[in-house]
């Protein structure tokens, strides 16, 4: 999954000065797609985060239901984001990183605003393991009371305006207990340090596997690449 994303992130962050955003009493939106509405009807209620588990389950809810305001609500404040040590064009990644910040930014575009030259998703599709499995995390120092580690299989299909994209690879996410939490600023307010609640502290990239774009609109990944080569000049 890792070139997928790679170039995923650098397909959306380039746009972002370019694009204009207006405010409303109800939040931001896309003047260039004023028809999508900020707010969607959620087809299941958001799994609660409560566990290791929970807070990954809850993960996959806000991308499958374009959820910005509760995958805001998700990451500690020093999240990081890892590629994969080589993606499948060949290109090491290791020890390249997104923060929340970008995670979010990344979010924002792909599940409400769209750019002023790509659209938002009109749907997407994230599918993890049926059973997410839930043990100690592996890195060093990290007590597993307060520290846990999530590995999943990752199948991903996400469909706009202009063209569909499929990806299957591995993740593994690092979660921490909220009494032991990193809160962000912005969150301070509404969230105080929780022993019930769990957060994503860090997502892997831990396979080197792309899978075609479909091939509905016949742009797939090489139009995602051609961006990305186009915005990373």
């Amino acid at each position: 999954m890792s070139n997928f994303l790679r170039r995923f992130h650098r397909w959306w962050l380039p746009a972002l000065a370019g694009l204009g955003l207006l405010a409303t009493a109800s939040g931001w939106f896309n003047p260039f797609y004023p028809e999508r509405e900020n707010v969607r009807a959620k087809s299941e209620p958001a799994p609660v985060p409560s566990s290791p588990t929970g807070v990954v389950d809850l993960f996959r809810w806000c991308w499958n239901n374009r959820a910005y305001q509760e995958y805001t609500e998700i990451f500690d404040a020093n999240f990081r984001f890892q590629f994969s040590a080589r993606d499948t064009a060949g290109e090491a990644g290791r020890g390249e990183f997104l923060n929340r910040e970008a995670e979010l930014e990344t979010a924002r575009h792909l599940f409400v605003e769209g750019t002023a030259s790509e659209p938002p998703a009109q749907s997407i599709s994230l599918t993890l393991d049926q059973t997410l499995r839930d043990v100690p995390d592996s890195r060093q120092g990290k007590n597993p009371k307060w520290h846990r580690e999530i590995q999943t299989d990752v199948q991903l299909l996400i469909k706009t305006d202009t063209q569909d994209f499929q990806v299957t690879g591995r993740a593994t996410f690092f979660v921490v207990r909220g009494d032991s939490v990193t809160i962000p600023t912005e969150l301070t307010e509404r969230f105080q340090p929780d022993s019930t609640r769990w957060w994503i502290e860090r997502w892997e990239d831990q396979r080197n596997s792309e899978a075609g774009a479909a091939a509905a609109r016949g742009g797939g990944v090489a139009a995602l690449r051609s961006g990305a080569s186009a915005g990373a000049g």
